[in-house]
């Protein structure tokens, strides 16, 4: 696509260096030059198409100048020209062959006269080297620079719009028009656009829009949409691309050659009051959106960790992204379009956010430490609840993630809004549902273990699905306390059975594990617990599970009739978990530097400080390593005479053993001293 250096610069609002420019395209895989320094002709590769529209280029140029985002940013499909664009009308009959890799938009319009573009659109087609002829030509020209969409016209009088059909080419089927570089036509196999037993397009070649005149007559406008894969087959698989061939690939999903038709059929009634009799699309329709809910901390971390939730989210929506009010502690909910296939992970939503944020205003950090992964604190969380648990004498299970959809206890603890999930599998599976809550495998459990033991003590650290979707899976800990706590005594005949009083505890062991004071028992009413008996778990006024003694009937579905059977479960997930504290590292005392001492005996008239001058220099060591530790005076010293104890630091130059060297600076200090007539030893 060959792209204006006008038109960038007006996206941008500035010039824009050449030079950065095309070492930018070319470090990403795409193929670019300069064309009579006016022109920039970019040949992206699938996964990169937006790099062949004027808005998508014009995107990456200000996020690398952190000049802000456009409207419409890059999440707009190289199909699309404008988020306002009116989707594509009906009535057109376009028809195509069952799972063609491929799809075709069309639409017949109708110009009364000639077309005249505004001033500003018709300078900027000049600066593109695009000559004016009045016609639907001008139109799909205009189209296909801003979006990267290249767009097709020819007279719809000699071809049968009813009958319009993309088909894959047969022996007996003439495979297209033939050109000038291949008169032999385009190869068997290809997709073609028919109008009745005329070929009206040959997808793969962009041919430039026939300038239809614009009296009346009825035109047919098109733009396609090739999957990247069929385009460039795998290795082994056929012939590869062509590499100096013409790029095969049109946006990022199959409805932007509809974006595209649905822009120029705008362009069309509002500059050159023309009408439109139909339209339609026929081929490979868009995927579903994915949703994806990646930690909004991970987001952050990678991005600026002092972003808040409510920027980082502003930031994937101008991206394109659907994000749902962020909650604090919870992961985001990101809604993302087909258009944008390359946003698949927290890496690229982060890589995203930065580039509508601008790449300069990142801030600069140093790479991850070396020394190991930092704590995870989910892993600590799980870890120490299951180390309280074990200490207070609870037994750890596993329960089977699959019930059988009679399962009697399969609704307890399943919040009522949960969306079920059913499993579709072999004969000895079918009917299968997954837990919607850790308490009915740890009740049937309980259950057993009341029938043969009279005690029930057990607890379970596992996930729960939240929904349908693949990975939507939250932690759960979960306690279940029945039967006897205490063995008979002199005092008590019989034994003490489990009271909440035992569940409470265990909540406290448990808040502290998680790095909180306490957690606070809120009465809620739920359905698997007693009425009076019934709590909400919150921490900071946040729900972050249920606690309370199972009512009398769901007692009777786990074999535990007439028992007094405390449950509680929380999920981790809200719970967050303790801050990782980082090992503590004493750093050893450095070791003394070696020294010796000499003992100097001196007149009084001497003063201390020309001794240690002597010391220092025979010594062989700094001034301000030498100091006198003791002083004498009288008593065996001669009358008028000091003697000083020095001791002298030095610094090691010998690999020899240190003895030795500490023994030779110390006789050469001795010898000094005796040239200037003092006495040492």
């Amino acid at each position: 696509m060959k792209i204006p250096l006008a038109w960038l610069e007006q996206e941008c609002g500035g010039p824009v260096d050449r030079a950065a420019l095309l070492d930018h395209l070319h470090e990403s895989g795409a193929r670019a030059g300069l064309h009579a320094d006016h022109v920039v002709e970019v040949l992206p590769p699938p996964e990169l198409a937006h790099l062949g529209s004027v808005r998508g280029l014009a995107a990456e140029v200000r996020a690398r100048n952190a000049a802000g985002p456009t409207a419409p940013q890059r999440s707009a499909p190289p199909g699309s020209a404008s988020p306002r664009s009116a989707p594509l009308p009906g009535g057109l009959a376009l028809t195509a062959e069952d799972g063609l890799p491929a799809r075709v938009a069309a639409a017949v319009v109708r110009l009364p006269g000639e077309v005249r573009l505004p001033g500003a659109a018709a300078d900027r087609l000049r600066a593109a080297g695009v000559p004016l002829t009045g016609t639907v030509a001008d139109l799909a020209a205009y189209v296909g620079i801003e979006t990267g969409q290249p767009l097709g016209a020819a007279d719809a009088g000699g071809l049968d719009v009813t009958g319009l059909r993309l088909h894959s080419a047969g022996p007996a089927d003439p495979a297209g028009p033939a050109g000038p570089a291949d008169p032999a036509g385009p190869p068997r196999g290809g997709l073609l656009l028919r109008a009745g037993e005329r070929t009206v397009a040959f997808l793969g070649r962009d041919t430039p829009a026939e300038p239809v005149p614009a009296d009346g007559r009825d035109t047919l406008v098109w733009a396609w949409w090739l999957d990247p894969a069929a385009a460039h087959p795998a290795p082994g698989t056929g012939p590869g691309p062509d590499p100096d061939g013409p790029p095969a690939v049109r946006g990022h999903d199959p409805r932007s050659c509809d974006r595209a038709v649905a822009r120029l059929v705008a362009l069309v009634t509002d500059w050159a009051g023309g009408t439109v009799t139909a339209a339609g699309g026929a081929g490979a329709d868009a995927p579903a959106p994915r949703v994806l809910r990646p930690d909004p901390g991970e987001l952050r971390r990678l991005v600026d960790p002092d972003l808040d939730l409510v920027t980082l989210a502003a930031l994937l929506t101008a991206g394109g992204a659907l994000v749902a009010p962020p909650e604090q502690g919870r992961p985001l909910h990101v809604t993302v379009p087909a258009a944008r296939p390359d946003l698949d992970g927290v890496p690229a939503l982060a890589g995203e956010a930065g580039r509508v944020r601008g790449y300069p205003t990142l801030p600069r950090r140093l790479p991850p430490s070396a020394a190991g992964p930092w704590p995870d604190r989910a892993r600590l969380l799980r870890r120490g609840l299951t180390t309280a648990a074990l200490r207070r004498g609870l037994q750890q299970v596993t329960t089977p993630v699959l019930l059988r959809s009679g399962e009697p206890l399969g609704a307890v603890g399943t919040p009522p809004e949960a969306e079920p999930v059913t499993v579709h599998g072999r004969a000895g599976l079918r009917a299968m549902r997954v837990r919607g809550s850790l308490l009915p495998g740890l009740l049937v459990v309980a259950g057993r273990a009341l029938r043969r033991a009279g005690a029930a003590h057990v607890f379970e650290v596992g996930q729960v699905p939240r929904s349908a979707a693949l990975g939507d899976e939250s932690w759960r800990f979960a306690a279940v306390l029945a039967g006897a706590v205490a063995p008979p005594s002199l005092v008590e005949p019989r034994p003490r059975t489990a009271g909440f009083a035992d569940l409470n505890g265990l909540l406290r062991t448990a808040a502290a594990a998680a790095g909180h004071e306490a957690f606070e028992l809120t009465p809620e009413p739920h359905a698997e617990f007693a009425a009076g008996a019934s709590f909400t778990v919150r921490v900071r006024g946040t729900a972050v599970g249920r606690a309370g003694i199972l009512a009398e009937e769901t007692a009777a579905l786990a074999d535990a009739a007439g028992e007094r059977v405390c449950c509680a479960e929380l999920d981790l997930d809200l719970l967050g978990g303790p801050a990782p504290v980082p090992p503590t590292v004493r750093v050893p005392e450095p070791l003394p530097p070696p020294a010796f001492n000499v003992t100097v005996v001196v007149p009084e008239a001497v003063s201390a400080g020309e001794v240690l001058r002597v010391v220092a220099r025979a010594g062989g060591t700094e001034d301000r390593r030498v100091a006198v530790k003791d002083l004498l005076q009288g008593g065996q010293v001669p009358t008028g005479h000091l003697s000083l104890t020095v001791r002298a630091e030095f610094l090691r130059t010998d690999d020899g053993p240190l003895r030795e060297e500490r023994r030779r600076r110390r006789e050469a200090v001795l010898r000094a001293l005796a040239d200037r007539g003092w006495s040492g030893r």
